[in-house]
């Protein structure tokens, strides 16, 4: 199923669709540094490195935190592999760490991949790319990659604590599916004590779906899903995998998407408003674009049977947990209605004025803070 131009479309799909034209990526130098140094013949890159197996994909930016907490996160990371290691030592793993940078910031960047790569169990490619998208650097990775044939990739982020066994279940269970579809940990989203951070604690706990898919922060998918890289239409990678992987005609549209329960990670909710806010947005445009792109039966089973579950009458009540709390969800999702629909409103007006939009910013630069981070004491885990 291809995004962007796949029949069965309404109109309405159609024209929103055309109020949302962003610009190619530009063709930027990318920086492959290897064991602590830099690589000077890109076309060697495969030199050393094992074929097939999977690619372990740690983005991140220069401005995103210091060295420490760079190695901080690595280390951590590559803790969690060497579980990987111990239950399937025949298992091939190279580990993919992308480093944007912004202006100024390219030795910086380099200097980093330069330590970060020096000496590791586990094969590291260090790339430094300029500019900013996450999907710049899922892409460049998935292109750099291409000839070693990975049958999965692992994509996790660079402030994910993964509990004890989180990749090793993960990697078994990819396995056990025959390397097919895309298999998540259950992240549990620590709030902060802040308002906004709070608020969005307090709201997601009333807003879950009734099937849970993937959340690219720690999620491993095959290969084959993401074989052409993701396009610039789209705004999230988890998104992506989710409207790829969707079945619409199946009696469980997301058989192709499975989250563990007991594979287990968690992260930190952003502290400022401003942030929450765009990422909010940045979600919402996501939501908007792949429904207008995708065929209408895939788009209708993610807005009725996730996005707006609960909303009757668009989608089925859901009075799970009692009437108080079917009201709640009920009131959340009607307002996300109201937004989603502004938002597809405006894109189609752009469309029908031929001056659609050409970028959606992501926010949240800085703000940092990793439950793995040294010295820092674990938080609780609470379930959702």
């Amino acid at each position: 199923m291809l995004g962007g131009t796949g029949s069965g479309r309404t109109w309405w799909q159609r024209a929103v669709a055309r109020g949302f034209d962003p610009l190619p990526p530009p063709h930027t130098p990318v920086t492959l540094v290897r064991s602590g140094e830099v690589q000077q013949d890109p076309a060697n890159l495969e030199t050393g490195l094992p074929s097939g197996g999977l690619g372990v994909l740690l983005p991140t930016y220069v401005a995103r935190c210091d060295l420490t907490a760079h190695e901080t996160a690595l280390r951590h990371l590559l803790d969690a592999l060497t579980e990987v290691r111990e239950t399937r030592p025949g298992l091939p793993l190279t580990i993919w760490l992308g480093m944007q940078y912004g202006p100024g910031e390219q030795a910086e960047a380099v200097d980093r991949l330069r330590r970060l790569t020096s000496a590791a169990a586990v094969p590291v490619v260090g790339f430094a790319l300029p500019g900013r998208g996450k999907l710049r650097t899922v892409n460049t990775a998935l292109g750099l990659s291409r000839r070693l044939g990975h049958t999965g990739w692992l994509w996790t982020d660079d402030d994910v604590e993964f509990d004890p066994g989180c990749l090793a279940r993960l990697v078994d269970r990819f396995h056990e599916r025959g390397c097919t579809g895309a298999v998540g940990a259950h992240l549990v989203a620590l709030p902060r004590p802040s308002a906004a951070s709070r608020t969005m604690d307090r709201i997601s706990g009333v807003t879950v779906p009734p099937g849970a898919y993937p959340a690219a922060a720690c999620m491993l998918v095959a290969a084959d899903v993401v074989a052409d890289g993701i396009p610039a239409r789209r705004l999230a990678d988890d998104g992506f995998v989710l409207f790829e992987l969707l079945d619409p005609d199946a009696a469980d549209p997301l058989h192709d998407l499975e989250v563990l329960p007991d594979a287990r990670g968690s992260f930190y909710r952003v502290t400022r408003t401003h942030d929450t806010l765009s990422r909010l947005r940045r979600s919402l445009y996501s939501h908007v674009t792949c429904t207008a792109d995708y065929p209408w039966a895939t788009a209708r089973t993610y807005l009725t049977g996730t996005l707006f579950h609960g909303l009757w009458p668009l989608a089925a009540w859901d009075g799970s947990g009692g009437p108080v709390r079917g009201l709640k969800r009920w009131t959340v999702k009607a307002v996300h209605l109201t937004w989603f629909c502004s938002v597809a409103t405006s894109l189609a007006v752009r469309g029908a004025a031929g001056r659609p939009l050409r970028h959606v910013e992501w926010g949240d630069d800085g703000d940092f803070m990793s439950p793995a981070a040294e010295g820092r004491p674990a938080a609780a885990h609470t379930g959702r």
